[in-house]
């Protein structure tokens, strides 16, 4: 059987980790690398021995030896390259969110509904294994109608003052919150209708990050359950984890409560401090295996693709996510609920 050819753009940290998939499938065969860095690009070349690195995205998708790509690119970045993608009928992956204005998620909907190419957006908490655990427990009705909620997906300032370049182009409502809302949807199987949003400034601001501290959110779901929701890049660096990632729903019939932020079993007591290390989503594995949630999301495309399995999130998917964001926004901007159609 011939492999799946696949083109990865975006050079950075899950850049790094969608093409190290990609080099270890059997399925796949990585052909093309592509960052604006050509430096970042060529090093990604030689780390996973790809035929070719690109620095502009255009050429990598016009490549006839390409069937697929998988887009890692900053937030803001991702409506052209799938776009283009798309029109060359192209199978994309991209990260999360979609888009960042529903305007973009539109298009790219309707792009992907005429396209011979499959799209499907990277929200790997859904193959979370304490997740996929709330969300049966919820769907069995093990605490009848989920009444309320409170949903935390939050970082310490390491991630905008140093992890991301690009982080005064974002927020933790987009590069968090794209992940919480899509948990949340999955989760109950259910739609957002109303938000309501507050969200404050000033901490980043002063360190040069000039983007908001936090978004404080309400989410109402059209069976009736009502979260609160919190993405903040605030938190103290004296965290073990630099994600702070809680789940809590009240039912009818009781409670359930998750705390996706690490395993506690494996712990380090370093530079004064305790730290956690991840062992749920990055796990070593066989040469031709992929192990972890994270990197099993990546390769639930290839099902999709390969085996013509449904996907993990379509492009609809993306675009309710990108309008519930959107919708945040616009409460906060107004000082008023925003009702979502």
């Amino acid at each position: 059987m011939s492999k799946l050819r696949i083109g990865v753009i975006g050079a950075g940290l899950w850049g790094n980790n969608h093409a190290h998939t990609f080099n270890v499938l059997p399925e796949t065969e990585l052909v093309g690398v592509c960052d604006l860095d050509e430096g970042r690009a060529l090093k990604m070349k030689e780390s996973f021995g790809a035929a070719e690195a690109f620095t502009d995205y255009n050429k990598l998708i016009a490549s006839d030896r390409i069937d697929a790509v998988s887009v890692a690119t900053p937030d803001f970045t991702h409506t052209p390259i799938i776009l283009a993608a798309l029109k060359a009928d192209k199978h994309v992956l991209s990260e999360k969110p979609l888009a960042t204005t529903v305007k973009e998620a539109e298009e790219i909907a309707e792009a992907a509904a005429k396209s011979k190419g499959k799209l499907m957006i990277d929200f790997h908490n859904r193959v979370n294994p304490i997740l996929a655990q709330v969300r049966d427990m919820i769907q069995d009705g093990q605490i009848g109608l989920a009444k309320h909620g409170m949903a935390r997906l939050s970082n310490t300032t390491f991630v905008p003052f140093e992890m991301l370049s690009w982080a005064a182009k974002s927020s933790a409502l987009w590069f968090l919150g794209s992940h919480l809302v899509d948990v949340l949807r999955f989760i109950l199987e259910d739609e957002v209708t109303r938000v309501y949003a507050v969200a404050r400034s000033g901490t980043l601001a002063a360190g040069g990050v000039d983007t908001k501290d936090f978004h404080a959110s309400i989410l109402e779901f059209s069976k009736g359950t009502v979260v609160t929701m919190e993405n903040s890049w605030i938190l103290s660096r004296d965290n073990p984890s630099l994600v702070d990632f809680k789940i809590e729903f009240v039912g009818e019939k009781g409670q359930i409560q998750a705390d996706p932020t690490h395993n506690g079993g494996l712990r380090r007591i370093v530079d004064g401090g305790m730290r956690f290390n991840d062992y749920i989503g990055m796990t070593p594995t066989g040469a031709t295996r992929i192990g972890g949630f994270v990197q099993e999301s990546i390769a639930r495309f290839v099902d999709s693709v390969v085996r013509d399995v449904p996907l993990l999130a379509d492009a609809n998917d993306g675009l309710a996510n990108t309008k519930v964001l959107a919708a945040i926004e616009e409460s906060v901007a107004s000082g008023k609920p925003q009702t979502i159609g």
